[in-house]
């Protein structure tokens, strides 16, 4: 759950992967439908690297190489791409869909490259587990590129990701760990495991090889620079980011009716409009399981039948989290103007 206690872009950190030198995992998540690896390239302004002969893997049961074909990751954006070329997506178990290369480009036009990979199919773990750069998927041969170790942290280390842990120490791609129970070192993804909408992000700028590295956040960012908010107890849903907006009809700028909000935890979302009387003109459909992060509302008036006039209206964004038993609204104006 999460609180925000000051202005909202001075809590958000973009990670932009000036985080050290080489290729490196920015991004995973362990409890989705299909999980990925979001891994990024530090180094010199226009440095890149093809990396399909490299595997992104947890190492356990049959894993392959990430591509057949020239798969380049830049330390930059190149302006001739119509997508971010800082970042690469890849999926773990989805063989089935066909790789986005250099060749292909972005063919989802979902502004990233993804990779897909026939790996164990169970992976990840959502509870004790590591993701691995590997120049194979075998952790004792010297070949790790870049390595995380997470963990439930049950007191009850997995022994064969221990062994993995081991490898990674042994080549420096992980902290040693003194202590009696291994998992104290790993990135700690909470008791049960991550949520659904939850991810493990890279944090740190300097990349020091341990848990220190990488935070829990509830915003998933593939293909996008890390957005890493701390977290608080606390049981806000939802927060305009505009109390004031201007909506002119027609118009190229204004006249989306766009109210901008960010969601905090997982919920539900709809909004009325009222007169400034309190007459009820508009009421949205509702929004199911809105994902924290970005989310805009949007209304205008040229999709409804009624003619609003030009003056003032409310709009009452309500929220509710059947998970925390919990509903929310806030109240914010809309500015109707017919005049340009």
């Amino acid at each position: 759950m999460l609180k925000i206690f000051t202005i909202m872009p001075l809590l958000i950190l973009l990670a932009e992967a000036k985080l050290g030198a080489g290729l490196m995992i920015n991004e995973f998540v362990t409890n989705t439908t299909g999980d990925w690896v979001e891994l990024c390239l530090s180094g010199a302004e226009k440095e890149k690297m093809d990396i399909s002969g490299l595997y992104v893997t947890m190492y356990y049961g049959t894993n392959e190489r990430l591509g057949q074909e020239p798969i380049t990751i830049y330390t930059y954006d190149r302006p001739e791409t119509p997508y971010d070329d800082r970042f690469i997506v890849v999926h773990l178990t989805r063989p089935e869909t066909p790789d986005e290369t250099d060749w292909s480009g972005d063919t989802n036009g979902n502004g990233y490259i993804d990779v897909y990979c026939n790996n164990y199919s169970a992976s990840l773990w959502n509870s004790d587990g590591i993701v691995a750069v590997d120049s194979d998927d075998d952790p004792a041969n010297g070949g790790i590129i870049d390595f995380v170790y997470y963990s439930n942290r049950d007191g009850n280390p997995n022994s064969t990701i221990a062994s993995y842990v081991a490898s990674a120490q042994n080549q420096g791609q992980w902290s040693v760990y003194s202590g009696k129970n291994i998992q104290e070192c790993g990135v700690f993804i909470g008791a049960e495991g991550l949520e659904s909408y939850m991810s493990v992000s890279r944090a740190n700028q300097n990349d020091t090889n341990s848990a220190n590295d990488f935070a829990v956040t509830n915003i998933q960012t593939p293909g996008k620079p890390n957005i890493i908010l701390p977290l608080f107890t606390g049981s806000k849903l939802f927060k305009p980011l505009r109390r004031m907006i201007t909506l002119i009809p027609g118009h190229g700028i204004f006249g989306k009716g766009e109210m901008p909000l960010f969601v905090f935890i997982t919920c539900f979302i709809k909004f009325r409009i009222f007169s400034i009387t309190g007459a009820l003109l508009y009421e949205s459909p509702l929004f199911p399981s809105v994902q924290p992060g970005f989310f805009n509302l949007y209304w205008s008036p040229l999709f409804h039948r009624s003619r609003y006039r030009t003056g003032l209206y409310l709009c009452k964004i309500e929220a509710v989290s059947p998970g925390m038993r919990r509903s929310e609204e806030e109240i914010i104006y809309i500015i109707l103007s017919r005049y340009r």
